[in-house]
Protein backbone atom coordinates (compact mmCIF):
# COMPACT_ATOMS: atom_id res chain seq x y z
CA UNK A 1 0.00 0.00 0.00
CA UNK A 2 1.09 3.39 -1.24
CA UNK A 3 1.09 7.09 1.37
CA UNK A 4 0.89 10.18 0.07
CA UNK A 5 3.19 12.92 0.89
CA UNK A 6 0.53 14.56 2.77
CA UNK A 7 -0.31 11.32 4.93
CA UNK A 8 3.54 10.46 5.34
CA UNK A 9 3.52 14.20 6.90
CA UNK A 10 0.41 13.55 8.88
CA UNK A 11 2.38 10.68 10.56
CA UNK A 12 5.05 12.97 11.09
CA UNK A 13 3.40 15.50 12.86
CA UNK A 14 1.26 13.42 15.14
CA UNK A 15 4.52 11.60 15.85
CA UNK A 16 6.59 15.07 16.94
CA UNK A 17 2.95 16.48 18.63
CA UNK A 18 3.44 12.95 21.18
CA UNK A 19 6.82 13.47 21.72
CA UNK A 20 6.49 16.96 22.32
CA UNK A 21 3.36 16.40 25.17
CA UNK A 22 5.48 13.61 26.41
CA UNK A 23 8.39 15.90 27.34
CA UNK A 24 5.49 18.20 28.94
CA UNK A 25 3.94 15.50 30.53
CA UNK A 26 7.38 14.83 32.23
CA UNK A 27 8.00 18.01 33.02
CA UNK A 28 4.57 18.48 35.04
CA UNK A 29 5.41 14.55 36.95
CA UNK A 30 8.82 16.25 38.08
CA UNK A 31 7.71 19.49 39.24
CA UNK A 32 4.20 18.67 40.48
CA UNK A 33 4.29 14.53 41.00
CA UNK A 34 2.18 12.06 39.52
CA UNK A 35 -0.59 12.85 41.28
CA UNK A 36 -0.89 16.30 38.95
CA UNK A 37 -0.66 14.33 35.47
CA UNK A 38 -4.09 14.80 34.12
CA UNK A 39 -4.96 15.23 30.60
CA UNK A 40 -6.70 18.55 31.37
CA UNK A 41 -3.24 19.94 33.04
CA UNK A 42 -1.44 18.61 29.86
CA UNK A 43 -3.74 20.35 27.55
CA UNK A 44 -3.65 23.39 29.41
CA UNK A 45 -0.09 23.63 29.57
CA UNK A 46 0.74 22.42 26.09
CA UNK A 47 -1.89 24.84 24.63
CA UNK A 48 -3.08 21.54 22.97
CA UNK A 49 -7.48 21.10 22.34
CA UNK A 50 -8.21 18.11 24.98
CA UNK A 51 -9.96 16.41 22.57
CA UNK A 52 -6.52 16.23 20.67
CA UNK A 53 -4.35 14.83 24.19
CA UNK A 54 -7.48 11.98 24.44
CA UNK A 55 -7.02 11.46 20.98
CA UNK A 56 -3.18 11.00 20.93
CA UNK A 57 -3.07 8.95 23.96
CA UNK A 58 -6.28 7.45 24.72
CA UNK A 59 -6.63 7.55 28.68
CA UNK A 60 -4.06 7.76 31.44
CA UNK A 61 -2.63 4.49 31.44
CA UNK A 62 -2.10 5.06 27.32
CA UNK A 63 -0.04 8.45 28.70
CA UNK A 64 2.17 7.33 31.09
CA UNK A 65 2.87 3.81 28.72
CA UNK A 66 4.05 6.65 26.68
CA UNK A 67 6.13 8.53 29.37
CA UNK A 68 7.66 4.85 30.09
CA UNK A 69 8.43 4.12 26.79
CA UNK A 70 9.50 7.63 26.20
CA UNK A 71 12.00 6.86 28.94
CA UNK A 72 13.16 3.26 28.15
CA UNK A 73 14.23 4.41 24.54
CA UNK A 74 15.99 7.15 26.41
CA UNK A 75 18.04 4.20 27.74
CA UNK A 76 18.30 2.30 25.26
CA UNK A 77 19.72 4.87 23.35
CA UNK A 78 22.65 6.18 25.70
CA UNK A 79 23.36 2.58 26.12
CA UNK A 80 23.55 1.62 22.87
CA UNK A 81 25.71 4.51 22.34
CA UNK A 82 27.90 3.20 25.02
CA UNK A 83 28.33 -0.26 23.57
CA UNK A 84 31.25 0.07 21.52
CA UNK A 85 33.75 1.34 24.51
CA UNK A 86 32.23 -1.15 26.62
CA UNK A 87 34.21 -4.09 27.64
CA UNK A 88 31.58 -7.14 27.64
CA UNK A 89 32.38 -7.77 31.63
CA UNK A 90 31.39 -3.95 32.36
CA UNK A 91 27.89 -4.42 30.52
CA UNK A 92 25.89 -5.10 33.54
CA UNK A 93 27.44 -1.84 35.22
CA UNK A 94 27.06 0.44 32.24
CA UNK A 95 23.64 -0.46 31.79
CA UNK A 96 22.89 0.20 35.52
CA UNK A 97 24.46 3.62 35.89
CA UNK A 98 22.41 4.94 32.93
CA UNK A 99 19.19 3.26 34.22
CA UNK A 100 20.03 5.24 38.00
CA UNK A 101 20.92 8.11 36.36
CA UNK A 102 17.50 8.22 34.34
CA UNK A 103 15.99 7.30 37.46
CA UNK A 104 17.14 9.81 39.79
CA UNK A 105 16.23 12.67 36.92
CA UNK A 106 12.88 11.21 36.41
CA UNK A 107 12.33 10.41 40.50
CA UNK A 108 8.72 10.60 40.91
CA UNK A 109 7.79 9.06 37.58
CA UNK A 110 10.55 5.97 38.58
CA UNK A 111 9.04 5.56 41.81
CA UNK A 112 5.03 5.53 40.43
CA UNK A 113 6.34 2.36 38.68
CA UNK A 114 4.43 0.34 41.19
CA UNK A 115 1.01 2.25 41.69
CA UNK A 116 -1.72 0.97 39.74
CA UNK A 117 -1.51 3.19 37.00
CA UNK A 118 1.64 2.36 36.34
CA UNK A 119 1.48 -1.45 36.37
CA UNK A 120 -1.21 -0.72 34.14
CA UNK A 121 1.52 1.04 31.84
CA UNK A 122 3.68 -1.67 31.82
CA UNK A 123 6.84 -0.29 32.57
CA UNK A 124 8.73 -3.50 33.04
CA UNK A 125 7.01 -4.94 30.26
CA UNK A 126 8.64 -1.89 27.97
CA UNK A 127 11.53 -2.53 29.53
CA UNK A 128 12.68 -5.97 29.10
CA UNK A 129 10.98 -5.83 25.30
CA UNK A 130 13.72 -2.96 24.60
CA UNK A 131 16.47 -4.31 22.06
CA UNK A 132 19.04 -2.99 24.71
CA UNK A 133 17.21 -5.55 27.41
CA UNK A 134 17.42 -7.89 25.61
CA UNK A 135 21.70 -7.40 24.17
CA UNK A 136 21.77 -7.41 28.40
CA UNK A 137 19.99 -10.47 28.59
CA UNK A 138 21.76 -12.38 25.74
CA UNK A 139 25.34 -11.49 27.03
CA UNK A 140 24.05 -13.10 29.94
CA UNK A 141 22.65 -16.26 28.57
CA UNK A 142 25.75 -16.64 25.77
CA UNK A 143 28.32 -16.36 28.90
CA UNK A 144 26.34 -19.64 30.72
CA UNK A 145 25.97 -21.35 27.61
CA UNK A 146 30.24 -20.26 26.99
CA UNK A 147 30.39 -21.37 30.45
CA UNK A 148 32.26 -18.19 31.28
CA UNK A 149 29.42 -17.25 34.00
CA UNK A 150 27.87 -19.97 36.41
CA UNK A 151 25.19 -22.10 34.56
CA UNK A 152 21.83 -21.51 35.97
CA UNK A 153 18.75 -23.83 35.72
CA UNK A 154 16.56 -20.80 34.45
CA UNK A 155 18.56 -18.53 32.57
CA UNK A 156 15.67 -15.89 31.59
CA UNK A 157 14.76 -15.68 35.37
CA UNK A 158 18.18 -15.19 36.53
CA UNK A 159 18.38 -11.86 33.87
CA UNK A 160 14.93 -10.64 35.67
CA UNK A 161 16.37 -11.36 39.07
CA UNK A 162 19.87 -9.94 38.42
CA UNK A 163 17.81 -6.42 36.98
CA UNK A 164 15.54 -6.51 40.01
CA UNK A 165 18.62 -6.16 42.12
CA UNK A 166 19.29 -3.60 40.06
CA UNK A 167 16.12 -1.66 40.21
CA UNK A 168 15.90 -2.07 43.81
CA UNK A 169 19.00 -0.85 44.66
CA UNK A 170 18.42 2.21 42.83
CA UNK A 171 14.59 2.52 44.68
CA UNK A 172 16.17 2.53 47.63
CA UNK A 173 19.35 5.36 46.67
CA UNK A 174 15.67 7.04 45.82
CA UNK A 175 13.63 6.25 48.93
CA UNK A 176 16.59 7.08 51.14
CA UNK A 177 17.29 9.95 49.91
CA UNK A 178 20.95 9.05 49.78
CA UNK A 179 23.61 11.80 47.94
CA UNK A 180 25.11 11.20 44.69
CA UNK A 181 28.34 9.50 45.75
CA UNK A 182 26.80 6.99 48.28
CA UNK A 183 23.96 6.20 45.88
CA UNK A 184 26.71 5.51 43.27
CA UNK A 185 28.95 3.61 45.70
CA UNK A 186 26.30 1.33 47.00
CA UNK A 187 24.91 0.26 43.18
CA UNK A 188 28.88 -0.43 42.47
CA UNK A 189 29.03 -2.36 45.29
CA UNK A 190 25.93 -4.10 44.96
CA UNK A 191 27.36 -4.87 40.99
CA UNK A 192 30.26 -5.88 42.25
CA UNK A 193 28.58 -8.73 44.29
CA UNK A 194 26.03 -9.96 41.47
CA UNK A 195 28.93 -10.24 39.42
CA UNK A 196 31.21 -12.14 41.95
CA UNK A 197 27.96 -14.57 42.06
CA UNK A 198 27.60 -15.03 38.03
CA UNK A 199 31.63 -16.21 38.32
CA UNK A 200 32.39 -19.93 38.16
Amino acid sequence: MTHTSAEVKTDSDTQAQRQRLVAIARDIIRNEGMAALKFEALADKSDTPLPTVESLFGDKPGLVRALYEAWVEEWQRRLMAALPETPPEAILRQAAHIYRELACSDRALFLAASTPVAIEADLFGVLSRSTAFELFANFLKTGMAERRFRVTADPEATVRVLWAAVHGAVLLEICSGYDELTGKRMLDEGISLLSRGLQR
